[in-house]
């Protein structure tokens, strides 16, 4: 039997979705310029495959931080090994560089890439020590994979289906890399793994929250309540970890090698 009384009720109307406040990548394609601008220098000399050109140009090498030159931990980020790893790098990053920098801007996308990788030549010598000798932006670029879990991580209910089937493909492509890293040689998968945790832990502490301001207003709008400035502590922390992480990484393997 049909209840005639409720032909006549009006759904409730949806109130029209606002857009997020996002930014204009600009650090993504100043990377990737970088990046490959020092591979073609490499190539120039000799060969970005060269061991001694990688040795010039700065490339993670156990030994020599032990002998105190830490700085290759951050120079060995943007040289490749090849012209596939420098195209597959590449595209990782413009593919999760420019979304994750327009959601959380080029300030907090900057800090974490680096520290990310960072973290992520840090656990490479950590887990290898003297036998280290690695190359490349992965360990940064699987950061920014770990900020992009963690951003749809913590927004999985506000964006509904889209947002957790985000975050599960995220988890997928992510699984997929680790297997195969363990799997194919020459992946320095340690680097992978250690710019990821460091990618996730710090994009989820800097990750937007946003609100509706004037939400009953014509002018009601959606705002980001998180800054670099307001999280000040999550990239300070991480620098201390940091320091402190290749402090003992240096002292344990000194150490062993005594």
């Amino acid at each position: 039997m049909t209840n005639y009384s409720n032909i006549d009720q009006t759904p409730e109307p949806r109130p029209p979705a606002l857009p997020l406040p996002l930014h204009k990548p600009f650090f993504t394609y100043v990377l990737i310029v970088a990046i490959v601008l020092i591979w073609l220098a490499m190539e120039i000399v000799d060969s970005s495959q060269n061991s001694e050109v990688l040795l010039k140009f700065g490339a993670n090498v156990g030994v020599l931080i032990l002998q105190g030159q830490t700085w290759r931990l951050f120079t060995s980020m943007f040289l490749h090994i090849g012209l596939m790893h420098l195209l597959f790098n590449s595209y990782a990053l413009f593919i999760f560089g420019v979304e994750m920098e327009r959601l959380y801007g080029p300030d907090r996308f900057i800090i974490i890439y680096i520290l990310s990788g960072l973290f992520g030549s840090l656990a490479s010598f950590a887990m290898r020590g003297p036998l280290v000798f690695s190359a490349g932006a992965s360990g940064a670029i699987f950061g920014i994979i770990g900020m992009n879990l963690a951003f749809f991580m913590l927004h999985r209910e506000t964006f509904g289906h889209f947002g957790r089937q985000r975050m599960m493909n995220t988890v997928v492509i992510i699984v997929i890399n680790v297997i195969f890293g363990f799997t194919m040689p020459n992946i320095d998968n340690y680097a992978h793994l250690g710019g990821l945790i460091a990618g996730f832990a710090m994009g989820y502490g800097l990750a937007p929250r946003y609100d509706v301001v004037d939400r009953y207003t014509l002018s009601s709008r959606v705002v980001d309540t998180v800054s670099l400035l307001k999280r000040w502590w999550v990239p300070t922390l991480a620098i201390v970890l940091l320091s402190g992480g290749v402090s003992l990484a240096i002292t344990y393997w000194l150490g062993i090698l005594r």
